[in-house]
């Protein structure tokens, strides 16, 4: 589960809206990639062939000198975190508060997504995070299993069901990619901002058609890029974190992450440093230390060289290099309506329709209960009215635009 847990420290409701496409249809499925507009021609295709096009000075001169061993977002992000969410997400970790615009729209989202699972009795969710929406939408379903490829998610997964008493949900270490499920075994399937976090997305979606019952529904939110970033080209950030090893020495892992809006691509480097070597250079455990308390970040704009911090800066990562132990690193082409359509069709889900995650109407409520200062009057019907707002939200969608994304297959 991506998006849900970016928002939750500031009260913001992830934005994923969908917008203009900057992909042109398929030229062909594939597990690397997907064919890129250009100036009206098919484009890079390969993650290699992508990443050349879209890499930065600091990521070529990683892989040129590092070497990193490529690796999943399972290893080399989520098995990393305790709480996916920062123990934000309602319910789950949180008590239901009428006064905050998140909780309304959370009530609301999980209402669209139950609604979209019709007269389900079981249902599967593809990567759950923290157990979201599994453990959410428990009491309206016969059975829920949630899957994920990393032991650490689904360790708080099961934790979480135990502690809220939910005993009609188990959680299973899986890849999404090759599910050891039988086919036609599920009622619907679910999947919050997760299957463009796997390897090969198509793969992903063609497992979830696999074990659907004919006739049976999917519903997904995907990460669309052209809304995350709809004034630069992308981003770069870097962050470190400190950790107790395997082995119980002190770990010190640099992240250097690129995310392009066009193509849609994601790439995060793990640089593994030597602590010990670090003490003896105070100077720099001191810049290192400064972006463990907060991240440097920098949006790619025409004018991002002149604004570029020294710690985003090729000389930096340089500097570094006599300290790294290890690399690792993950990429990942992202979705855009357009080809993610095309994958659902490819694999063969029909009926396809989008609606926006955000809910606006959900919103707008809240934002003019909380401007006529009547929040407090809403506290007994505002789940009610949220309900019954993203049930509606998913019986209105439509083709076309959207980040939340419903298909079928077929009946026969």
């Amino acid at each position: 589960m991506r998006g849900w847990s970016d928002s939750c420290s500031t009260g913001r409701i992830p934005d994923l809206r969908l917008g203009g496409h900057n992909v042109s249809p398929l030229s062909s499925v594939s597990a690397h990639g997907y064919a890129a507009v250009g100036s009206g021609h098919a484009g890079p295709c390969t993650k290699q062939e992508i990443r050349l096009s879209t890499q930065s000075d600091i990521e070529r001169w990683i892989r040129s000198n590092l070497s990193p061993r490529q690796t999943t977002t399972a290893e080399l992000a989520y098995e990393r975190m305790e709480s996916q969410s920062g123990e934000c997400l309602v319910v789950l970790y949180q008590p239901l508060d009428h006064t905050r615009r998140a909780h309304w729209h959370d009530v609301a989202i999980v209402s669209a997504f139950a609604r979209a699972m019709g007269g389900a009795e079981s249902v599967l969710d593809i990567g759950p995070g923290d157990g979201w929406p599994s453990l959410r939408m428990a009491d309206r379903f016969s059975r829920i299993t949630g899957i994920d490829p990393s032991p650490r998610r689904v360790r708080i997964q099961r934790e979480n069901a135990a502690r809220l008493g939910i005993e009609n949900v188990e959680f299973l270490v899986m890849d999404a990619e090759a599910m050891s499920l039988k086919d036609a075994s599920f009622d619907g399937v679910c999947a919050a901002s997760s299957i463009e976090q796997c390897d090969d997305p198509a793969a992903a979606l063609a497992e979830a058609h696999r074990v659907l019952r004919p006739g049976g529904t999917l519903a997904m939110v995907f990460e669309d890029y052209s809304e995350y970033f709809p004034e630069s080209d992308g981003d770069e950030e870097i962050w470190m974190e400190r950790a107790r090893g395997a082995d119980g020495s002190d770990e010190r892992i640099l992240f250097y992450q690129l995310r392009t809006k066009s193509p849609p691509r994601e790439a995060r480097y793990g640089l593994f440093l030597d602590g010990v070597r670090l003490a003896a250079d105070p100077e720099l455990s001191r810049v290192l230390e400064a972006v463990v308390e907060k991240p440097v970040s920098l949006d790619l704009r025409s004018d991002s060289a002149s604004k570029r911090p020294h710690e985003l800066s090729l000389p930096f990562f340089e500097t570094l290099a006599p300290y790294v132990i290890s690399a690792a690193c993950y990429e990942l082409n992202h979705l855009t309506g357009r080809t993610l359509d095309e994958l659902l069709e490819s694999v063969g889900f029909g009926e396809i329709r989008h609606l926006d995650h955000r809910i606006p109407s959900v919103l707008e409520a809240f934002n003019t209960a909380e401007s006529e200062e009547r929040l407090d009057e809403c506290a007994s019907t505002f789940v009610e009215f949220c309900e019954d707002v993203g049930a509606r939200a998913m019986d209105d969608a439509t083709p076309g635009q959207g980040d939340f994304v419903i298909a079928r297959k077929s009946p026969n």
